[in-house]
C-alpha cells in the first residue's frame, strides 16, 4: 500500500509543473458619484511580465454602481481582457475575453480597522483561436463560455493618528464554474500587501507586493501548470467629485 501511494503521488507531481514570473502591474480604480444613489465605476490594468519588459495582460472594466447603503454597494458592468503570450509555458495564441459581471460590496469598521468584502459573479466569453493557413497567426474560431465566482476580503489600517498613510492587505479567490471551458475548480488566488498614501480626498496611491497563483489545466504538453507570479503592484485610486451632494445613510434592514 505505501508503494502504491508513493507511485500515485509521483504520478500526480509528474503531471503538474510550476512556472514563476516577475510581473509589474499598473492599475486605476475609481467610483465617481453622480447622484445620491448612483455612481460610475472606472478601472483599467496594464499588466507586464519580465519586470515590465513584456506584455502580460490588458484589462478595461467600466461599471455602474447603486448605493443601497453608505456601506453596501451593488455594481454591474463589463470587462474586456487582452491576453498575451508570456512565461515558460505560454498560451498558444494571444487572445481576448469579454465578461459581464455583477457584484456586491460590503464595508465595515471596527475601531481603526476598516474591512471590505466583495462578491463578484462573472460570465466569460473567451476567444478560441486556431492556426491560420500558414500555421502562424491565430484565427478566431468562436468563443468558449464559463462562469466564475470571485471573493475578496480587504483590510485597511491607518498608520498612526491623523496621518495619510495606511497599511492594506487583501486575499482574493477565483472559482471557475463550468461551461464550455474547464470548470468547477479553483482557478486563481491573489494575496497582496500594499502601503497607501492619501494625497487628498479624491486621490489615493497604493504600492506593494502581490503573489498571484494561477491553475492552468493541461497547459504544458497535457500537464497542468501552476503559475506563481511575484508582482510589484502600483495603484492610483481616483474618485472624481462629480456630485456635490451628500450620500444618505440608509439603515440596513435587520
Amino acid at each position: 500500500m505505501p508503494l502504491a501511494l508513493m507511485a500515485l503521488a509521483f504520478t500526480a507531481q509528474a503531471q503538474r509543473v510550476t512556472d514563476g514570473n516577475a510581473n509589474l502591474w499598473f492599475s486605476h480604480w475609481g467610483d465617481h458619484r453622480v447622484h445620491d444613489r448612483w455612481s460610475l465605476h472606472s478601472e483599467f490594468h496594464i499588466r507586464r511580465t519580465e519586470l515590465g519588459a513584456s506584455a502580460q495582460q490588458l484589462l478595461l472594466r467600466p461599471g455602474v454602481n447603486y448605493h443601497l447603503h453608505d456601506k453596501v454597494m451593488a455594481t454591474v458592468g463589463y470587462s474586456y481582457y487582452e491576453n498575451y503570450r508570456y512565461g515558460a509555458y505560454p498560451i498558444r495564441f494571444a487572445n481576448w475575453e469579454h465578461h459581464g459581471f455583477a457584484q456586491l460590496q460590503f464595508s465595515s469598521q471596527v475601531g481603526r480597522l476598516r474591512m471590505q468584502h466583495r462578491y463578484r459573479w462573472e460570465h466569460r466569453w473567451m476567444a478560441r483561436m486556431a492556426s491560420d493557413e500558414a500555421g502562424t497567426d491565430g484565427t478566431l474560431m468562436g468563443y468558449s463560455e464559463s462562469d466564475r465566482f470571485r471573493y475578496r476580503v480587504w483590510v485597511t489600517i491607518p498608520i498612526g493618528q491623523d496621518t495619510p498613510w495606511t497599511v492594506n492587505a487583501y486575499d482574493e479567490i477565483f472559482l471557475s464554474l463550468g461551461g464550455t471551458a474547464p470548470g468547477n475548480r479553483f482557478s486563481q488566488n491573489r494575496v497582496s500587501g500594499l502601503l497607501g498614501y492619501q494625497v487628498n480626498k479624491e486621490f489615493n496611491l497604493l504600492a506593494g507586493y502581490l503573489l498571484q497563483k494561477i491553475d492552468r489545466p493541461s497547459a504544458a504538453f497535457n500537464a497542468d501548470v501552476l503559475e506563481t507570479n511575484s508582482t510589484l503592484h502600483i495603484v492610483a485610486v481616483y474618485n472624481l467629485g462629480l456630485w456635490k451632494g451628500r450620500a444618505p445613510v440608509v439603515p440596513v434592514a435587520e
